[in-house]
């Protein structure tokens, strides 16, 4: 998406009575994948199946999500760009065959389990979450297929390790220091769509111990991270502590995996020793209950500190 576009004010944010014009951007998709050659038809999962000389998905989530931060005026361009880009990686594709070229071009890239169509050079990454070995272009990014990985000299765990490298080569992500209604956050983000990746060395940016952090990863640019330090205090207040800071940090997670770009996942993750495990928060009326694995693992470590 060019720089050029800001993010519009209230009174032209492409809705109308309150609510999203997705018919807008549905007709914009359309007509330009028609004019590519493409038909389109909605299959589920809120995706836009797009048949031509391939079949494309394109995941109207993640369109509407961009059109958020643009001008409505500059939707027919965004809509162009966006699936113009996509027929191209597929179209157009690149030689790779030639693996000491293709290799200073891979990357690891998190995505939602659900992205997973059976020929993706993938492996599980957290719940919920694959690490996927893509292609990064100054045009595109696009994953890379088993078949593709099986013909190159390297492959397997070390092949994801060689990505992991090049998003780490590619410089680290920024960190600030912020605050979620009073529990203290750590922000790492940057204009990447490699942030998430960042997860597998969180503790080079962050002072975790034994306790881990509390980490959200809800889009493709940011984690937003509670490391779990020793508390002093009776083991009520500690509880309380790691009950503001889920409380928190879920409700933010699920407040920017609906804002995207790039939605990742709405949950929460407990970071320790760089394992990520779900945490399934549940309410009990209006106070939060944390699941007992997770209390009981702080209670012994308290106990031992």
């Amino acid at each position: 998406m060019s720089g050029r576009h800001a993010r519009p004010g209230a009174w032209d944010d492409g809705r109308r009575d309150g609510r999203w014009d997705h018919g807008a951007l549905d007709s914009l998709l359309v007509l330009v994948a028609e004019s590519l050659g493409y038909s389109c038809r909605r299959v589920p999962g809120d995706v836009m199946l797009l048949e031509g000389r391939n079949r494309l998905h394109v995941s109207m989530r993640n369109l509407r999500q961009l059109a958020r931060l643009v001008p409505r005026d500059d939707w027919p361009a965004l809509v162009s760009d966006h699936v113009t880009t996509i027929v191209t990686a597929v179209e157009e594709p690149l030689d790779l065959s030639d693996f000491d070229l293709a290799q200073h071009l891979l990357r690891t890239r998190i995505y939602p389990a659900e992205a997973d169509n059976g020929v993706l050079a993938s492996r599980p990454f957290a719940p919920g979450l694959i690490e996927v070995v893509v292609v990064d272009t100054p045009t595109t990014v696009r994953t890379v297929t088993t078949e593709e990985m099986h013909g190159w000299p390297v492959s397997g765990d070390a092949l994801f390790m060689l990505g992991r490298s090049n998003v780490r080569a590619d410089g680290p992500l920024q960190v600030d220091e912020d605050e979620l209604r009073g529990v203290r956050v750590s922000v790492l983000h940057g204009w990447t769509f490699y942030a998430a990746t960042h997860l597998a060395w969180l503790e080079e940016y962050l002072p975790i111990g034994p306790y881990g952090a509390l980490v959200v990863a809800p889009h493709r640019s940011q984690i937003v991270a509670h490391p779990l330090l020793p508390w002093a205090g009776s083991p009520r207040a500690r509880y309380r502590a790691a009950v503001d800071a889920a409380r928190e940090l879920q409700a933010h997670a699920h407040r920017a995996y609906e804002d995207g770009p790039g939605s990742l996942s709405p949950h929460l993750y407990w970071w320790r020793m760089g394992e990520l495990t779900l945490l399934d928060v549940r309410y009990h009326g209006d106070s939060v209950v944390l699941p007992r694995e997770f209390t009981s693992v702080l209670t012994k470590l308290a106990a031992e500190s």
